[in-house]
């Protein structure tokens, strides 16, 4: 999956955001805004929830979210969730 596939939609007015379901029961979201950890500068924080729906660190970020992310970081992210 690249970048480009992302499918965003406008998140209450205030930015943008894609979800993507994984066959292993991952979901994962993207989003850029105000307030997420980079979004002022134009970079994207990603968010994995797991199959109940509760966030989730499956791969060791030490946090819920993983912030300052370029096009290219969220691909690399969302490679190595789906490879889980």
């Amino acid at each position: 999956m690249t970048f480009k596939d992302l499918k965003f939609e406008q998140v209450e007015g205030r930015g943008i955001q894609a979800r993507i379901p994984f066959r292993n029961g991952f979901e994962v979201s993207v989003v850029k805004h105000q307030y997420s950890y980079g979004g002022d500068k134009g970079l994207y924080e990603i968010g994995v929830f797991n199959a109940a729906g509760s966030m989730c660190d499956p791969l060791g970020w030490g946090d819920d979210v993983k912030g300052w992310l370029t096009p290219q970081d969220v691909e690399q992210e969302l490679k190595l969730i789906e490879a889980l």
